[in-house]
């Protein structure tokens, strides 16, 4: 295979372009820009209290915290930062499944858990819109609280509406690996201040913090821009990819196994709060003027995505790759391209791709809820077991992401049958069809 091959792609390159990490060291020297971001924000989601947190998993702590409730209802299958969120908030978690061919917990999963008095987190995993809408509504009717984590779904609508604005709270995030990446920091939308006192939530802080200019991290990127152009992917970057796990294995190797714990579903005290820059580190003006950047260009960054995901969703229609994307979808505020391999072992798929110069990844190969409670979450335990992703970002090409998915079909083709994954409670590989 040749080295040009342009099927071989990073898997993320960051949307804060060189020219923006440079630029914006001009903040200094521009009027306050969280003000302009804040007011960009409200223009853009229609709502007036819009607060800054050090990061998406801070953001969903600090609001858990301010609430009285005990009990917070989420998927079984999604980040494992939110899961630590409620625990430092002191929440008792109950945890629900995956819905039928999705990679989200929707309002059919929630019903039966949305009891009075609790707190409903609905996640739109991969950018990938849940039925928010329903899941509101079951909370309104219930006497529950939601909270809509829009962390990896920034700029996406469903039915003409940002997501982030439909329940009481809402979270959007800047880390590294988001659509808009400033390294760190969060905003948080206050859509029902009834629920949430604004001025509480906005003073209130789970640790000291503190701002700095983030020097380390601006080195990062513009060594991740760097490493991630093509040119330098293909023939620098991608060899030096394996050694990346080499470090992680001899620490895990050493590390001492954890005292086990009580079970997440019981456990309801507060646990000490990281102290990691996650929720240490105060956003910087230099940061919201990386976000202010790309906040100009959200559009042009949304139809570069949804091109993408058409391209993909074309090039695997009528094939025994799985896409997640419901009827309708918005494909504009995906994240990531969620696929599966019906009937195929993921783990000899990926095997063959990197034989190929290939990295697809999987970002959470186990479900939150302890191991003993997995078999009560078969459709999550099958996304855990199951779900790829593909690349999607601007500076991905379309020819390069047909390429792409071509190369990942040949893979799949070739790779042996096994015995099917799915469980009986899930999709068989017959109704599971790609969705169009």
């Amino acid at each position: 295979m040749s080295t040009w091959d342009e099927s071989i792609v990073a898997f993320n390159r960051l949307e804060t372009r060189t020219w923006d990490l440079l630029a914006a060291l001009g903040w200094a020297s521009h009027p306050d820009p969280f003000a302009t971001v804040r007011d960009t924000l409200r223009e853009l989601t229609g709502r007036q209290h819009i607060l800054f947190a050090p990061s998406g998993q801070c953001a969903i702590a600090q609001v858990l915290s301010l609430l009285p409730q005990r009990e917070v209802v989420m998927p079984a299958y999604m980040c494992h930062e939110v899961k630590r969120a409620a625990q430092v908030a002191g929440k008792r978690i109950i945890y629900v499944d995956a819905g039928k061919n999705s990679v989200n917990a929707t309002s059919a999963e929630f019903a039966e858990a949305a009891r009075p008095g609790r707190i409903l987190l609905a996640a739109h995993v991969y950018g990938v819109p849940t039925d928010i809408e329903a899941i509101c509504e079951l909370g309104r009717s219930r006497d529950c609280v939601t909270i809509e984590d829009a962390v990896p779904a920034f700029g996406g609508r469903r039915h003409g509406r940002l997501l982030g604005t439909f329940a009481d709270v809402g979270v959007f995030s800047f880390q590294q690996s988001k659509r808009l990446s400033a390294f760190r920091g969060a905003v948080i939308v206050v859509n029902n201040s009834e629920i949430l006192d604004p001025v509480k939530l906005g003073s209130r802080r789970l640790v000291e913090t503190q701002r700095a200019m983030p020097v380390r991290e601006l080195v990062q990127a513009l060594v991740q821009n760097f490493a991630t152009i093509p040119w330098v992917y293909r023939t620098l970057t991608r060899p030096l990819l394996p050694l990346r796990e080499t470090l992680p294995q001899l620490l895990r190797r050493y590390r001492r196994e954890p005292a086990p714990g009580r079970a997440d579903h019981q456990a309801a005290e507060a646990r000490p709060v990281p102290r990691t820059p996650y929720y240490t580190r105060e956003m910087h003006p230099y940061q919201a003027e990386l976000v202010l950047r790309m906040l100009r260009r959200i559009e042009a960054i949304r139809e570069q995505i949804a091109h993408l995901a058409a391209i993909y969703l074309e090039a695997f229609r009528g094939t025994p790759i799985a896409t997640f994307l419901p009827p309708g979808c918005d494909n504009g505020g995906l994240m990531r391209f969620p696929i599966a391999f019906l009937g195929k072992d993921r783990s000899e798929i990926l095997r063959r791709a990197l034989k190929r110069g290939l990295y697809l990844q999987v970002i959470w190969p186990r479900l939150l809820p302890e191991a003993s409670k997995h078999e009560q979450f078969p459709n999550a335990l099958w996304a855990a077991q199951n779900v790829t992703l593909l690349p999607l970002y601007t500076a991905l090409s379309p020819e390069s992401a047909a390429r792409l998915a071509q190369r990942v079909i040949e893979i799949e083709t070739n790779a042996p049958a096994i015995q099917e994954l799915t469980p009986a409670s899930f999709a068989s590989s017959q109704d599971f069809a790609p969705q169009p």
